[in-house]
């Protein structure tokens, strides 16, 4: 019986989703917390899922708390759900950097190191709390940039990390479906930087089906699939790899966007958030749903169930590197195939690089690690150079105009 798991950010309208997951699975915990900041959407969100919860009759106690010391007390597991800024600071993520003729994302380049300058604070301040009064938690990070966060709590703290990832699951299945198998017939060579990932082979009882796979591809059209970077590579790239072998095109199209995906999400939570209001709400409205939030069903109870039984369960997991590729430094975070179970997580040993990617990677390392320096040192040089050296940045003069204007709307602390 796990006796609590805890949620930083617990007052996201998709946490409901959690709860039905963990009902779904039958999972034992005698208590979720939901961590927030003060305020209606935390009472918002907490009432509806203690509304789930009663409907179902589960016998879980579900509790709102702001104080991080007293949410993280005993959790076995500690979810970091955080969005430092709300959905108006990755507005400004995705928004500002196109001003700069660079691509916005919260994930990737320009936006990804100011969302990491915002949010490194909070969740290495709250990883002090966890270190002095409940350092045998397992961390599972949600939180973006993926990448910086896990590489920042391994670097820094003793605590033990994980970093969820959704998209080589969701590429697993698009491929055991264009196979016509079950995703877990299918062991998938993936490598990857917190969604920069490609799959380098797939196979089914240790034989290989790419060649297969290929083929099956060419005479198809499927979504999310780039069909130019797999022609070209012979692998399977996620689609925010895509994004940069097509920066020209995604810039261009950022440019003329009329509403950003911040914006959208945003309105959508304003909706979803007035719906859970309502005190005879007891079952997910379509609208939650359509967020197709399907990491808690599909990437975090896999996590869980894995740290829970002795057998364990294969998943695609940020790390650090220790060895799995062996182009990089032992300390920077990865993403690759991993045995999660309770006797920790095991690694597998991906090899080298493809030669086409380690330059790619290095400079996202490097430009990963002088962002955690920036933050470190307070240093506006540092934040720079780590722009300077971001693939997904080709200007260090429009990059320090860039660092520049959001160091003076976000005041950080930088000099």
């Amino acid at each position: 019986m796990i006796d609590r798991i805890t949620i930083l950010g617990g007052s996201s309208v998709y946490i409901p989703e959690f709860i039905l997951s963990v009902i779904s699975h039958n999972l034992p915990v005698r208590e979720i917390v939901l961590q927030g900041r003060p305020g209606r959407k935390l009472e918002v969100v907490s009432a509806f899922c203690i509304r789930l919860i009663e409907k179902a009759g589960f016998p879980i106690k579900i509790t709102a708390e702001t104080d991080v010391s007293r949410a993280v007390t005993n959790a076995k597991y500690i979810i970091n759900h955080l969005r430092v800024g709300g959905m108006k600071a990755r507005l400004r993520d995705e928004m500002l950097p196109p001003q700069f003729n660079l691509v916005g994302s919260e994930q990737l380049g320009a936006g990804a190191i100011t969302n990491a300058l915002r949010t490194l604070p909070v969740v290495l301040e709250h990883a002090r709390i966890i270190e002095s009064v409940n350092p045998q938690a397992i961390v599972i990070n949600m939180t973006n940039p993926a990448g910086i966060i896990v590489e920042a709590l391994s670097r820094l703290t003793k605590l033990t990390v994980v970093g969820a990832c959704d998209l080589p699951r969701v590429y697993t299945r698009k491929i055991a479906t264009v196979l016509g198998l079950e995703p877990a017939a299918l062991t998938v060579d993936y490598v990857g930087l917190y969604d920069l990932g490609w799959i380098q082979d797939v196979k089914v009882d240790g034989r290989s089906k790419m060649s297969q796979l290929l083929e099956l591809l060419e005479s198809r059209q499927e979504e999310e699939f780039d069909y130019d970077l797999i022609e070209l590579f012979r692998m399977i790239p996620t689609h925010e790899t895509g994004i940069y072998f097509h920066r020209a095109e995604v810039l261009k199209k950022q440019q003329n966007c009329a509403r950003f995906r911040a914006e959208v999400l945003y309105e959508a939570e304003q909706q979803i958030l007035r719906m859970y209001e309502d005190p005879y709400l007891c079952a997910l409205p379509d609208l939650t749903r359509q967020r197709n939030a399907g990491w808690y069903e599909e990437t975090i109870m896999p996590l869980i169930h894995g740290f829970e039984g002795s057998e364990g369960v294969n998943t695609v997991v940020c790390v650090p590197n220790n060895g799995s590729i062996r182009d990089l430094p032992d300390e920077s975070s990865v993403e690759v195939p991993a045995l999660v179970s309770s006797k920790g997580i095991k690694p597998r040993k991906v090899g080298t690089l493809p030669r086409f990617l380690k330059g790619v990677f290095w400079a996202v390392k490097e430009s990963d690690r002088l962002t955690i320096e920036a933050h470190l040192q307070k240093s506006f040089e540092c934040a720079h150079q780590a722009l300077a050296v971001n693939p997904f940045v080709d200007s260090v003069v429009r990059a320090r105009k860039y660092l520049e204007k959001v160091t003076k709307l976000e005041s950080f602390d930088l000099h």
